[in-house]
């Protein structure tokens, strides 16, 4: 699998060049995966990149993510298949199961499937070696710099240049001919572009927990991505790294909860009595959960992590993702519920679109407005459909009942998904 992966590369990878004379200097507000992302896509143009960071250091915390073949064509693009076949595992399939009995509802495969379907392999990886193999790539480009330490207060754009104000040591402010904000969904510059799109709570909190597989017995050990659906609950249980650990993510309805979940770690015991108190666990599940709270890997100061899960009002204007010369990217512009398994993937998405647009538009107004229509309807509708998903996984009753029949006797229409991994920038169908 991963030899044909790599054998795909030189037909599939054109080089990445640049039209725009002379090119455009950028901010771009943000290190972590959408900023790094941007950074590549445009520095690889020949433009002027630098990017500033609130922390001293760059750092990316939380456990895994997916990939599906959507955002590897993007990074196959930018020249990452090598280092992407290096960080991530390639799993089997999606297999979806009842949460209470472990019962296989349906199984999508992965695998050589998703490489011959969409042109492109599924990974999973952990998000710290993503970030790393970004950051490592970003900083092969003379044109890419960084501004560590500095936090961004606020903009101003007078249509032929931003500024972007600091609390920094180092500068109080910094100007360039455009600003990417890609710091995230609690963004203050992007709430001060967008006030009336305020990120909320999504009613939504994850509890994320990562070991080693060599520290589990056989029994519990996965190469593939398994979605245990849930009365008010679901989790994802998927191997990164090579298989040589497991992530673990459990979302639960906040309706559930007996407190007011806040980002940092997490009381498992109390999590777990909550979940039974909805159902019982099938015990495999449940043994996987117990040995991350015995011996899992130690983030955030405690080895399951609390997350409360935030979005705004999906993307309906392109309005919404550029004004004037600044643009809005990942988190920061379209923060999603993880149903769907695409936030890093759209974030990645939309530095690609960006890099394609600053090449079919020679003015850079125009550039960013185009950049905004080609990404509104999509990363609305991905928004859309993740939300809708969440309702899907945490039906209970009767619909749970009707939803299980549904993918056993649909599995390929209820999980193969063609417009989201077939589509954006980079289509299967251009391969």
């Amino acid at each position: 699998m991963r030899a044909l992966a790599r054998a795909s590369t030189a037909a599939l990878s054109p080089p990445v060049v640049s039209v725009m004379h002379p090119s455009p200097s950028f901010l771009i507000v943000g290190g972590g995966i959408a900023g790094l992302s941007a950074s590549i896509a445009l520095a690889s143009q020949g433009h002027s990149i630098e990017l500033i960071e609130q922390n001293p250091a760059f750092q990316e915390v939380g456990a895994g993510l997916q990939l599906s073949p959507n955002a590897w064509r993007c990074m196959r693009q930018w020249g990452l298949e090598e280092a992407l076949l290096e960080i991530c595992s390639l799993p089997e399939a999606i297999v979806a199961r009842n949460m209470a009995t472990g019962e296989v509802l349906g199984r999508q495969p992965l695998a050589g499937h998703a490489l011959r379907r969409f042109g492109a392999p599924y990974g999973t990886a952990l998000r710290t070696d993503l970030h790393r193999i970004l950051l490592e790539k970003a900083r092969q480009f003379s044109q890419f710099s960084a501004v560590m330490g500095s936090q961004a207060l606020a903009l101003h754009q007078d249509g032929a240049r931003v500024t972007v104000q600091l609390r920094s040591r180092l500068a109080s402010e910094m100007t360039a001919d455009a600003l990417l904000v890609a710091d995230g969904a609690r963004s203050k510059l992007a709430a001060s572009l967008l006030p009336q799109f305020e990120p909320m709570r999504s009613g939504y909190t994850a509890y994320r927990g990562l070991l080693r597989q060599s520290a589990l017995p056989f029994r519990l050990r996965t190469t593939t991505v398994n979605a245990w659906m849930g009365r008010h609950l679901h989790a994802i249980t998927y191997p990164v790294q090579q298989g040589h650990f497991l992530n673990v993510v459990i979302v639960v309805s906040e309706r559930i909860l007996s407190h007011l979940s806040q980002r940092g770690p997490a009381d498992f015991p109390a999590l777990l009595a909550t979940i039974e108190q909805q159902q019982p666990l099938f015990p495999k599940l449940k043994d996987l959960c117990l040995a991350i709270d015995s011996h899992g890997i130690n983030t955030m100061g405690g080895r399951w992590t609390e997350w409360p899960l935030r979005i705004r009002a999906p993307v309906r204007d392109p309005d919404e993702l550029a004004i004037g010369r600044v643009a809005l990217l990942g988190d920061a512009a379209h923060p999603m519920v993880p149903f769907l398994a695409q936030g890093a993937a759209m974030a990645i998405e939309d530095a690609e679109q960006l890099r394609q647009s600053l090449q079919a538009q020679p003015q850079l107004g125009a550039a960013l407005a185009h950049y905004a229509h080609a990404r509104a309807q999509r990363c609305g509708r991905v928004q859309r459909g993740a939300l809708r998903n969440g309702r899907i996984f945490h039906l209970s009753g009767p619909l749970a009942l009707g939803r299980n029949l549904v993918i056993k006797t649909m599995t390929q229409q209820a999980m193969d998904r063609p417009w989201l991994y077939a589509g954006g920038p980079i289509p299967a169908s251009s391969l």
